[in-house]
């Protein structure tokens, strides 16, 4: 999820939580949803296995596979940590998240997604800026080099916008579930994920609003993810229309104006003159046919 600048939200800072601080990997479970996308759970764990060693490897890893057709399969069984496949019937990203930290072992979860691939700072780079936060955003990179894999990576597209409540000192306006870890304990205390956000859009930021408003979020920019953004201008506008749609989910939540505006690329190129337009575009249709929050 995500926008160009921030949000405006203020939080009420009512009960003020500081974690514990996270001292070893292993006291992290890593929690994927999925829907519909095999490569990238095969991809994610051969490239986790590949870039990690015993000395960082996480607790455990639980998969949510979220309706998939055909069902997610582990195309091994001889990890060395645990690795769970669950299966969350309940519509959404959000559900299937929570699911995942109903059956984790540990009080910190780093919250990917399936088409992510975890770099070898992943996990370690969370270990550096220990400083009570209840939750920490992540680095995200392109994982591909193409055009619009760049221009994601450029407008910075699934990092969360700085805010600076004190000079010098910066905190993300909220979190993105691409690469994000959150203290068990204050996750719970919020209620987790809205389940009734049924789409891949708005969740992530309910929950880093919900967090601000009872601790203090970080950045984490030692931990990457490489982000494997997909099928060309395809994904691009069907990403964007999501995002459109998650974001008017979030202004009509918390009372905020968050109506597409144009805007300039950060590097001004022709080409991405014309995706940032595009953009802008695919957010303002998703933001005028919003889907309603479910119930059920």
């Amino acid at each position: 999820m995500t926008m160009i600048s921030r949000l405006g939200f203020k939080p009420t800072k009512q009960h003020i939580f500081k974690s514990e601080l996270l001292l070893t990997t292993n006291e992290i479970t890593i929690v994927i949803p999925v829907k519909n996308n095999q490569k990238g759970i095969d991809l994610f764990l051969t490239e986790f296995f590949e870039t990690h060693t015993f000395e960082n490897f996480p607790k455990e890893i639980i998969i949510v596979d979220n309706n998939s057709e055909p069902k997610i399969e582990l195309k091994k069984n001889d990890f060395p940590i645990p690795v769970q496949l669950l299966t969350c019937l309940k519509i959404g990203p959000a559900s299937a998240r929570n699911m995942g930290v109903n059956h984790s072992q540990t009080d910190w979860i780093l919250f990917t997604d399936s088409d992510c691939i975890p770099t070898k700072s992943f996990l370690t780079g969370y270990l550096k800026v220990q400083n009570g936060s209840i939750g920490y955003a992540g680095n995200i990179e392109a994982y591909g080099s193409d055009i619009i894999s760049k221009y994601y990576e450029q407008q910075e597209i699934l990092i969360p916008p700085k805010v600076y409540e004190q000079p010098n000192q910066s905190r993300p306006d909220y979190l993105v579930t691409a690469n994000c870890l959150v203290w068990r304990p204050a996750f719970y205390k919020v209620g987790g994920f809205n389940e009734k956000i049924r789409i891949a859009g708005g969740e992530d930021i309910d929950l880093g609003f919900k967090l601000l408003n009872i601790g203090q979020l970080s950045y984490a920019f030692d931990s990457v993810a490489k982000h494997n953004f997909g099928d060309g201008l395809r994904d691009f506008k069907e990403r964007f229309i999501r995002y459109g749609r998650g974001n008017k989910i979030i202004s009509q939540l918390y009372d905020l104006n968050l109506t597409p505006t144009t805007f300039k690329p950060i590097k001004r190129t022709p080409i991405n003159f014309i995706l940032a337009f595009m953009q802008y575009t695919w957010l303002t249709l998703g933001y005028k046919n919003p889907v309603e929050l479910n119930d059920e």
